[in-house]
Formats: C-alpha cells, structure tokens, sequence
C-alpha cells in the first residue's frame, strides 16, 4: 500500500529525471492501486467538465444542440479544442489524482468493512460508483448547465 507522499515521492523522482522514455501508463501503474484508481476518477471529471464546456460554446455559437440533426461533427470539432487541452493538463490531472488517492483507499476499506466484502469487490464496487456512475452523473449535470446557461434544450424539438 503506498501513501500519499510516496507517490508524491514517486512523481518527483521521475519528473527530476524527465523520463519520456517510461510510458505514462507504467508510471501510473507504479505509484499504487489508490492513485491508478483516482488517477481515473480525477480524469473523468476533467473529461466530463470539458464537454459540458464544449457543449455550453458549440451552443452559444450555434444556437442549436449537438444532439440537432447535422450538428455532431460541428460539436466533436468544438470538443477536440478541449480535448487537446486535456492532454496539455495531464500532468496536474496525476499531482491531483495523489490528493484523491488517500479517499479512494478510505472508501475501499469502508466498503470492505461495512459490506464484509474482499479487497476486489470493494474495489470493484469503488470503480462503478465512482468512475461510472459518478462520471455518467457529472457530465449529465454538466450538459445540463450547459443548457440551462446557453437557454438551448439538450434535446432538439422533433419537427
């Protein structure tokens, strides 16, 4: 079980060294089960707060949904931008992700306890709350902003 600060430690080591060579992935995997686990979450939420983002200019801009007949390409164009910034910020997404981590492995041992349950099945049971059902719920909220701020309903009105 690694700690907050050792994967802190870890992080620190390799961006001293910048080691481009080790494919993020591998890194990820050294810093611990915990950091993977948050790493995922902390990521969906990024992902999810981009498209809610993309989808309140692509509506501003067009004054029309994404879900509009013809309109998804022009979305998708609009969410690349995001996406590309996403990539950009990866590295603050893995130092918050070591913040995040201590919750998920409190959480893991909760759901172990409380329920009488293995490390696997807990952790199973972490990963579809949250990085499932938490993702699915913010980006649903998100879009939802996004059309409440844009005064642009999520689903067009069929003709």
């Amino acid at each position: 079980k690694k700690s907050f600060l050792t994967g802190l430690k870890f992080w620190n080591k390799n961006k001293n060294n910048n080691d481009d060579s080790v494919p993020f992935k591998v890194k990820l995997r050294k810093a611990g089960l915990a950091v993977l686990l948050s790493y995922g979450f902390v990521s969906n939420m990024s992902y999810s707060v981009t498209v809610s983002l993309a989808w309140y200019g692509f509506n501003k801009k067009t004054g029309l949904s994404p879900l509009a007949p013809g309109q998804w390409k022009g979305f998708l164009a609009v969410y690349a931008g995001f996406y590309v910034f996403n990539n950009f910020v990866r590295p603050a997404r893995f130092t918050l992700s070591l913040g995040v981590a201590k919750y998920f492995d409190s959480a893991t041992l909760w759901i172990q306890d409380k329920f009488r349950v293995s490390k696997k099945v807990a952790i199973g049971v972490l990963v579809f709350l949250a990085n499932f059902c938490g993702t699915l719920a913010a980006m649903s909220f998100g879009i939802w902003l996004a059309s409440i701020a844009s005064g642009v309903s999520i689903f067009p009105p069929k003709i």
